[in-house]
């Protein structure tokens, strides 16, 4: 069985590594399985065998895109969270007595809080593995009238997608990133669960036909708006730090962009129908990129003369 693993295992990497590697492939791989049972190498064999995957289609941790996913992964998570936990949230208030198909609801949303939890504490493996489930679950939604999450599906999986394609090893688990991590999701999830509460507290599935007096429903239909704020803000503060790498903070700009489909209050479950609105919306969240990569890079450029440090990607 190892013989087996460890040919396929070589012939995942590219040419090029393979000859200048290759050896060292297979004493890595062979000291791993020493003396393990078959589950152990074959978990071993799909490591190596992902980081061979990783080089072969440029997304390691030393490749510009893979560098660019780390940077969005943990933000992308906080996205996701944000959103489940306004979501779950919102099940309090519009379900009322609890039908089957809440199960379904908390199986896509709760994943997405849970993964925030684990890079919160540095358990990244964990993380990737819910946000898997959260996009599988994701799937098996029933229709839009039902749960009313349909036309976000694509959005969901595409924002899962990049956090397991992200390499695991370029992921900034410092306190520091965690902490940011954290705040952005807070940030996010705050204001969103205020609407969410006290709009459908006050007139639940009647909420559709509110109509709030202009000084307050103005305000309302900007917050969706709001994530793509936070994330916007979030990746000026990266991108003015001369010590960041400028493709991890290229990451933080990527993570606002599913934003574009932004949601709508109360419940916050649909993506905008109408294509233009779409547009729109993704005009919106541009924008407020390209304010904070202007203002970003003047002060990264200021602190950088003023420290004398070289920029990492100079």
């Amino acid at each position: 069985m190892s013989r087996l693993f460890v040919g396929m295992l070589r012939r995942l990497y590219p040419a090029g590594y393979r000859a200048a590697h290759g050896e060292e492939i297979v004493a890595v791989f062979a000291e791993s399985v020493q003396d393990a049972d078959r589950r152990t190498a074959v978990r071993e064999w799909a490591v190596l065998a992902a980081h061979a995957l990783r080089l072969r289609t440029r997304l390691s941790s030393r490749d510009p895109a893979g560098r660019v996913l780390a940077g969005a992964a943990p933000f992308l998570v906080a996205g996701g969270a944000a959103l489940g936990a306004v979501q779950l949230l919102t099940l309090l208030f519009e379900r009322g007595p609890y039908p089957p198909p809440l199960a379904l609801d908390v199986a896509h949303a709760a994943p997405w809080v849970l993964a925030l939890l684990c890079a919160a504490l540095g358990r990244w493996a964990p993380a990737r593995v819910l946000v898997l489930l959260a996009v599988v679950a994701a799937q098996f939604g029933e229709d839009a009238e039902s749960i009313g999450a349909t036309s976000l599906l694509g959005v969901w999986a595409v924002v899962g997608a990049s956090v397991l394609l992200a390499p695991p090893d370029a992921v900034d688990l410092s306190r520091r990133g965690r902490h940011r991590v954290v705040a952005a999701a807070t940030a996010v999830a705050l204001p969103m669960s205020g609407i969410a509460v006290l709009w459908l507290g006050s007139w639940g599935k009647d909420s559709s036909s509110v109509l709030f007096p202009p000084i307050m429903q103005t305000p309302i239909e900007m917050s969706p708006a709001w994530p793509a704020v936070v994330l916007a803000v979030t990746y000026l503060l990266h991108l003015a730090d001369p010590a960041t790498d400028r493709l991890r903070a290229a990451g933080v700009a990527l993570a606002a962009l599913p934003w574009g489909a932004m949601v709508p209050p109360p419940l916050y479950r649909n993506a905008p129908a109408e294509p233009r609105d779409l547009l729109r919306d993704t005009v919106v969240v541009l924008v407020f990129l390209a304010a904070a990569t202007v203002v970003g890079l003047r002060r990264r450029n200021r602190l950088a003369g003023v420290a004398g440090a070289p920029d990492p990607l100079a």
